[in-house]
């Protein structure tokens, strides 16, 4: 089977044709990925802040109590010098 001109000028356009679909299908796939690992690139450091702002709540509430302990007077138990009257 010979390959006329004629069948040349029609192949090489629809060549052309397919290798440019198949080119922007490749795009659209990279974009989507792309895409897609922004949204879980961000995702990720929402949680991570929300996790460090976590941490870093119990640190303030621990250093708060810690204060007011230091501000409080300690009581002292005192031993009972009395008389130990059991029934």
């Amino acid at each position: 089977m010979n390959i006329r001109p004629i069948d040349v000028k029609i192949l090489y356009p629809k060549s052309t044709e397919v290798s440019q679909i198949v080119f922007g299908e490749q795009q659209k796939e990279n974009m989507l990925k792309h895409i897609n690992a922004q949204k879980n690139q961000s995702k990720v450091d929402e949680d991570l802040k929300r996790v460090r702002g976590k941490d870093n709540v119990s640190e303030i509430r621990i250093t708060q109590k810690q204060e007011r302990e230091g501000q409080r007077p300690k009581k002292e138990k005192k031993p009972n010098k009395g008389l130990d009257i059991r029934v």
